[in-house]
């Protein structure tokens, strides 16, 4: 939803107010306070994507107040498949959270008696609807980083298809310059038809909506 501007009201006022998603927790937090990870730097081809590395388990790690004792156990947080449908479950867990906090009577408007009770009631969905933000803010995020892995060797196969045809351009002189403009055209047309950098927010209610439409795995598969 996307809201509507009156007349006389200048569009930068309207601009700021951006529709916040439920998948979107604490998107102007700047990362934790703690000591910062530098992890040695090394000559990497750039048109290859780093593996992930998870600090906690790592071998190569060994920041104090990071590395576990070796008690620390591996659970959603570590696994990056992306599961759109686990999202989408959130997203509704959290709207019928959001509703029941709603329903409560105000805590100002209850007897004294029964005002800790209450507010102890609703603090503890509160806080559950806080959890929840944070475990879709990371099923949304992993997401992302696979619309943008998708999109990246998309990117690198057009490239390499290009360098070929422009190769067999040099080679014979007699190729149709027709040919290879709709040849051309199709490689550009395949290579950018995933587009994830810049917009990613849009791509995951894209991937959302496919999945209540029905779509397996919110249509990933198919890109």
């Amino acid at each position: 939803m996307t809201e509507s501007v009156s007349d006389g009201e200048p569009a930068a006022r309207s601009s700021s107010k951006k529709e916040r998603y439920f998948w979107q927790y604490n998107v102007q937090a700047k990362g934790p306070k703690g000591q910062r990870l530098v992890l040695t730097s090394r000559l990497e081809d750039p048109h290859c994507l780093n593996q992930i590395t998870d600090p906690v388990f790592s071998p190569q790690c060994s920041v104090q107040g990071i590395k576990h004792s070796g008690k620390a156990r591996k659970g959603d947080g570590n696994d990056l498949t992306p599961n759109p449908r686990k999202l989408n479950a959130i997203g509704k867990e959290l709207d019928k959270l959001s509703r029941t906090i709603n329903e409560m009577t105000p805590v100002s408007e209850l007897p004294f008696n029964v005002r800790p009770k209450s507010r102890k009631e609703k603090n503890k969905l509160a806080s559950r609807a806080c959890r929840l933000k944070k475990k879709a803010q990371h099923e949304a995020n992993k997401i992302k980083l696979q619309g943008l892995e998708i999109e990246h060797k998309r990117l690198l196969t057009g490239i390499h298809q290009m360098k070929q045809v422009l190769v067999a351009r040099c080679v014979n002189d007699q190729t149709d310059p027709v040919e290879i403009a709709k040849t051309t055209d199709k490689i550009v047309k395949t290579a950018t038809k995933v587009k994830v950098a810049g917009q990613t927010t849009e791509f995951v209610n894209k991937v959302l909506d496919k999945v209540k439409q029905g779509t397996t795995n919110g249509g990933l598969d198919e890109l």
